[in-house]
């Protein structure tokens, strides 16, 4: 028993919703909202959204399985299949590129937007995301897609105990790289290297969790251990709650991949209940435009528009509206030019 397209497709909605809770509360709340609730010092939005850096760790997982599934389905064809799916996200990111970064920020006369000729090639080729902070992981995903095929066959042929091993040491120190010490080199080209390289690489021990979990039937084994439990929910929601408190105690965003994995596992055994599945399946077709799109909504652009509502519930939600609002938009202008374009 593997993890369904829809159970993948709703962990990538939360993993969306997950990243705005993130982006908008992970933060100093002066002068930006009034929180209601407090744990200690740190309102109750702090901790919620440091557990929500689990948001690319889920969401590499989710594509690591997915791409390795294909992987193995058929591998005479996988390449061909990267490479359209590549060209899909492509098209997606550009229309959201030239309605943000280009019109809406020459409309707004917003300094740096869509600025000289390089910052928009480099952004344009998806080599860099100078114009949206969350666009990282774009240039890390397409660098995913690539190579994917030569970690797959490490996968099929090396010890896994080995191989997970070398690859959270991997992870450790390209961590280190990233946050500790990503200023190594002065000149411009050696910078850019190191830092994709750290990214990359800290990444890739998150995206391969999800292949592993494919190959080994992790939810199996999972599903397995919940089926003796009485009240699966009950224990599914304390699972879920003690990891927001033990992050809560190590803030320290190292562990996330690790909170991501136990969440996962944790949602995977839930039932949701009709209203909460159509909730998150509606966000099935939007949650790769929201990831695009809301820090231009949330900070670059209409940054005293979202956190008007000064209460953490009531932003959020605003900031998701605006978020599906612009999603609808960018929908409609890739499906109708996907006929030309694909």
């Amino acid at each position: 028993m593997g993890i369904s397209v829809q159970k993948s497709h709703q962990l990538k909605s939360i993993a969306i919703l997950m990243m705005l809770c993130l982006h908008l509360f992970n933060r100093d709340f002066k002068d930006l909202f009034q929180p209601l609730i407090f744990i200690g010092s740190q309102p109750l939005s702090y901790y919620i959204s440091l557990f929500s850096d689990a948001c690319v760790p889920i969401f590499a997982f989710v594509s690591g399985y997915g791409l390795y599934y294909s992987f193995q389905n058929n591998k005479n064809i996988y390449f061909y299949k990267n490479v359209n799916r590549a060209k899909k996200l492509y098209l997606r990111y550009w229309i959201v590129l030239l309605l943000f970064a280009v019109i809406l920020g020459w409309l707004l006369g917003k300094d740096g937007y869509p600025g000289n000729f390089l910052k928009f090639f480099v952004n344009f080729t998806g080599l860099r995301g100078s114009y949206n902070g969350a666009w990282w992981f774009f240039t890390i995903y397409i660098f995913f897609v690539f190579t994917s095929k030569f970690w797959f066959r490490i996968l099929d042929k090396i010890n896994p105990y080995i191989y997970l091993s070398l690859l959270f040491v991997l992870y450790v120190v390209a961590f280190y790289f990233r946050v500790y010490n990503n200023e190594i080199f002065k000149n411009p080209l050696l910078h850019y290297i190191h830092a994709q390289a750290a990214l990359y690489f800290c990444t890739l021990f998150q995206f391969l969790l999800g292949s592993f979990a494919l190959k080994y039937q992790w939810h199996k084994k999972v599903s397995k251990f919940f089926n003796k439990i009485k009240w699966p929910n009950l224990f599914a929601i304390i699972g879920i709650i003690t990891l927001i408190v033990f992050h809560g105690l190590i803030p320290n965003f190292i562990i996330a991949p690790f909170t991501a994995l136990g969440f996962i596992f944790l949602f995977l055994q839930m039932e949701l209940g009709k209203t909460v599945e159509k909730m998150l399946n509606f966000f099935t077709v939007h949650s790769t435009n929201l990831w695009l799109i809301h820090m231009f909504i949330y900070s670059t652009f209409f940054k005293k528009l979202i956190y008007a509502p000064q209460n953490p519930m009531l932003i959020f939600v605003w900031l998701i509206l605006w978020c599906v609002l612009a999603s609808y938009i960018v929908n409609t202008i890739y499906s109708r030019s996907q006929k030309i374009v694909l």
